[in-house]
C-alpha cells in the first residue's frame, strides 16, 4: 500500500505540473455565453416566427440543448471545477441552476452528495431510484436487483 500511495502522489505531482487541474476560464466563459445565446434564441424564435410547427420545433431544440448543457455546466460548478474559490463556483451554480433552469441548487447538491456517497447502489443512489431498470447494469447492481425481485433462494 505504501508503494501505491507513493505512485499516486507522483502521479498527482505530474498532473499538477502539467497544469491539467487548472481550469480554462475562456472555455467556461464561452460555454456560459453559448448557453445564454441558445436560451435567448429559443425564445426569440417562437416570439418572432410564432408557434407554427417549424419555428416551434427549432425553438424547442435550442431550448432543450441549452437546458441539457446548463445541467452539465452547473454540475461542473457544483464540483467546484470552474473557479479556484468554491464561493464563486457556488454563486454561479445558483445563477445557472436556479435562475436559468428554475431548480434550487440545494436540491441538486443534496441528491448529488447522496449519489457520491453510494454510487450505483440500488435504493441508496437517488439516480437509480428515479429509473431503477434503466440503470441496472453491472454485476453488483444486477445481482442486488435480481435478489430483490426473485429472492435469494432462486439465485
Amino acid at each position: 500500500q505504501k508503494a501505491l500511495l507513493e505512485d499516486f502522489r507522483e502521479l498527482r505531482c505530474s498532473v499538477e505540473k502539467m497544469g491539467l487541474l487548472r481550469p480554462n476560464y475562456t472555455f467556461f466563459l464561452l460555454i456560459f455565453l453559448h448557453l445564454l445565446v441558445l436560451d435567448v434564441a429559443s425564445w426569440l424564435m417562437v416570439w418572432h416566427f410564432g408557434i407554427s410547427f417549424v419555428p416551434f420545433v427549432a425553438g424547442m431544440m435550442f431550448f432543450t440543448i441549452a437546458q441539457i448543457q446548463m445541467g452539465w455546466f452547473q454540475h461542473d460548478l457544483g464540483h467546484c471545477s470552474v473557479f479556484r474559490k468554491p464561493k464563486w463556483n457556488r454563486l454561479l451554480q445558483i445563477v445557472v441552476i436556479s435562475v436559468l433552469k428554475g431548480l434550487p441548487a440545494s436540491w441538486w447538491n443534496h441528491l448529488h452528495n447522496q449519489h457520491h456517497a453510494k454510487p450505483n447502489c440500488f435504493r441508496k443512489d437517488p439516480d437509480l431510484n428515479m429509473h431503477p431498470l434503466l440503470f441496472s447494469l453491472g454485476k453488483t447492481l444486477s445481482v442486488e436487483v435480481s435478489m430483490r425481485m426473485f429472492g435469494e433462494a432462486k439465485i
